[in-house]
């Protein structure tokens, strides 16, 4: 594991050996270390049993039709795009603001994304459709960071113009807009498992046609199914969530590690200074036509569910009252309605190129959709492009404690402060 330094600018002036750290250098390595140890994602542990159940807000799997699991959000996205019936040189729209997972299975179908900008509340641009948007099979349409779209308006639009709604999910398993459940607006919806339950893979497609109903996934091997659960106890090991068992677990997979060469530590991070190239080729053909693993879909359908809409919540307001008088940056969507479980925290950043470099190397756990799809174009009027890299995606999710919230909060603003 390659550890982030810091330079020193009094070392460039000759008052330090090159070999020497400051004070302030080291303090910047601790902190990165600290920062290494805050669980990016859901992890597996007691506590994501506790508390009540069903959660206050409904979920894109509770509110009725046919329910297939997948194995991820991307692969949910090919299945739903065969579920339409979309084909070999079909036109898609697809927004500009993306992630390239999102677009990957369009092109593997053979299909034409077209792309679409879109308005400052993250809405699909109406006026653009009215002119662009005909002679298309279908429409990918995301709930970005957890809060839900109103769809009423572009529900009338598929429907005038024999359009398949795919209602995209992966940011909003839980949610309400304008009185309906996410994932009941679409033809079908797709959501992600991995952003709000503590497994290692899956996902959904949801939908009342025949088309849905019919899809028959393969069964995993018995390694895939074994691999899946023990790299869930992993992870959770790693993260301290198993009081009582904390130590044996950690000796156990510690011994593994040491067999292998690597000490037993938390994950890391890689730097993503480097913007690789966005690729069909991080579909997997042979993932989609799968199912879950048992242990993962067992884990989505047990996980008590108030919980994570209820911490989720506690730390996006906590973000926001953290980082409400940043210089240089401004909460996306600073207020949080009553029906939102959100995804992340967004947070829009002036100048972002050095501070997205600076808080990485810190080792925070945020990320942002730099990755566009080839070609994807420039249109007048959207924030796609402008999102892609000054909204920086900080996590809020509920195995983050109110100290672990905090923390991040203190290193964006020392990170910020010591840019300006």
């Amino acid at each position: 594991m390659r550890t982030p330094t810091m330079s020193d600018p009094a070392s460039s002036q000759g008052r330090h050996p090159p070999s020497r750290t400051t004070n302030a250098d080291e303090t910047r390595l601790s902190t990165a270390r600290r920062n290494e140890a805050i669980a990016r994602l859901p992890v597996l542990g007691w506590a994501a049993f506790a508390g009540e159940r069903r959660a206050p807000l409904p979920s894109i799997d509770e509110h009725g039709g046919n329910i297939v699991y997948t194995t991820s959000g991307r692969a949910a996205i090919a299945l739903a795009l065969r579920a339409v019936g979309c084909k070999a040189g079909d036109r898609v729209l697809v927004p500009t603001y993306h992630c390239p997972t999102m677009i990957a299975p369009v092109v593997r179908l053979g299909a034409v994304p077209e792309f679409y900008p879109l308005t400052a509340s993250g809405a699909p641009s109406m006026s653009f459709l009215a002119r662009h948007g005909r002679g298309v099979r279908a429409m990918l349409v995301a709930h970005y960071f957890g809060f839900p779209q109103p769809l009423g308006q572009l529900r009338g639009f598929c429907d005038a113009n024999g359009i398949a709604m795919i209602e995209d999910c992966a940011h909003a398993f839980f949610g309400v807009v304008d009185g309906r459940p996410v994932g009941a607006w679409g033809d079908v919806a797709i959501a992600s498992a991995t952003k709000f339950f503590p497994v290692i893979e899956g996902g959904c497609l949801v939908g009342s046609s025949d088309a849905v109903r019919d899809l028959h996934l393969k069964s995993r091997a018995v390694r895939d199914e074994l691999r899946a659960g023990v790299d869930a106890i992993e992870l959770g090991a790693r993260h301290h969530r198993f009081p009582g068992l904390g130590v044996l677990l950690r000796t156990v997979f510690g011994l593994k590690e040491v067999m292998r060469g690597r000490p037993f530590d938390v994950v890391s991070v890689d730097d993503a200074d480097t913007v690789q190239p966005a690729s069909v080729e991080e579909l997997d053909d042979e993932l989609t036509l799968h199912s879950p693993t048992r242990v993962s879909r067992w884990t989505l359908l047990h996980t008590h569910r108030a919980r994570i809409v209820a911490n989720r919540r506690r730390n996006y307001a906590l973000l926001a009252s953290e980082l409400a008088d940043l210089p240089g940056a401004a909460p996306l969507r600073p207020r949080l309605p009553d029906t939102v479980a959100p995804y992340v925290f967004p947070l829009q950043v002036d100048n972002p190129q050095p501070r997205y470099r600076a808080l990485r190397a810190q080792r925070l756990p945020l990320f942002r959709w730099d990755r566009v799809w080839p070609g994807t174009p420039v249109l007048a009027d959207d924030v796609g492009p402008r999102w892609s890299t000054e909204v920086f995606q900080l996590a809020c999710h509920q195995d983050l404690s109110e100290s672990d919230v905090r923390a991040i909060a203190a290193t964006v603003r020392r990170v910020f402060n010591s840019l300006d």
